[in-house]
């Protein structure tokens, strides 16, 4: 979007400067149709101008500002980080803003972990003369595939200060499990 918004004003600048920008022809020895001709480009370029204008404006008045945005793509910003000590597997995910009876984990096949949820975020502004609150509704869900088999027992997750950590005992040998229910505490 903003290399967009970039290429724009830089086409507005270029065609501005062509339109108000010196000409070799001095308009006391041009003849009458250069001089028209002239004009008549000054003109279009300047309407193409004030349009390019306002369009920059109105791409800059309905982007969306830092914050604002929805939870449509809230879980392609999930942050997921996977350690591993001897015995256990640790997955921490950045959750900002949860509740943490609105986060459910799961395990399916030994080695799919599901983080999914909703959540509502309202937004309130207050200026002199202007209010304005939003809400937003939404739900996620993002599968980390491990990198190995772990066990379906033994499992804790904790949810404190917008980060939720799940431990998962890793499986030496042995059946693979279907899914598994992981309660948030």
């Amino acid at each position: 979007m903003t290399r967009k918004i970039a290429a724009v004003v830089l086409t507005g600048m270029f065609l501005a400067s062509i339109a108000y920008g010196e000409t070799a022809i001095n308009d006391t020895t041009a003849d009458d149709a250069t001089a028209q001709d002239l004009s008549v480009l000054r003109k279009k370029l300047s309407r193409v101008k004030r349009e390019m204008d306002l369009l920059v404006k109105d791409m800059v008045s309905n982007a969306p500002v830092a914050g604002d945005a929805g939870l449509k793509d809230f879980a392609g910003d999930i942050n997921v980080d996977i350690l591993q000590d001897g015995k256990n597997l640790i997955v921490r995910a950045d959750l900002p803003g949860m509740e943490k009876d609105k986060i459910n984990v799961a395990l399916e096949s030994g080695r799919l972990l599901k983080i999914s949820g909703s959540r509502e975020m309202l937004k309130s502004q207050s200026e002199p003369g202007v209010v304005r609150q939003e809400r937003f509704f939404g739900s996620f869900e993002k599968a980390v595939e491990l990198p190995c088999e772990v066990e379906n027992f033994g499992i804790n997750a904790t949810y404190k200060d917008g980060v939720l950590e799940i431990t998962i005992p890793k499986k030496a040998q042995g059946v693979k499990e279907d899914k598994v229910k992981i309660s948030v505490k």
